[in-house]
């Protein structure tokens, strides 16, 4: 399974402000060719080092690696070449 694209669906503060949740959409090719997108909720605790975008980000990628075909090595998680998955878009 190949990430070709990474798209934040919504991006939001928690009233409290103590969390950031959003949905984190996926843009992906599988084995055989064949693209879908798929949609991960996310939840994490602020940060004053990491951007909020970055957390989402990084969250929905730790749950998609936990997912039962590619935590048993059914399938392969690869990013594309151009995707750069964890960099903040204020560093590009």
């Amino acid at each position: 399974m190949t990430v070709l694209d990474i798209l934040i669906k919504s991006l939001g503060l928690t009233p409290d402000g103590k969390a950031v949740v959003g949905e984190v959409q996926f843009l992906v090719k599988d084995c055989s060719g064949n693209t879908s997108r798929f949609t991960v909720s996310c939840r994490c605790q602020t940060s004053r080092r990491i951007p909020p975008d970055a957390l989402l980000i990084g969250d929905a990628i730790r749950q998609l690696r936990r997912a039962p075909e590619v935590r048993c090595g059914d399938v392969r998680l690869e990013f594309a070449k151009s995707l750069k998955p964890l960099a903040s878009a204020r560093a590009a």
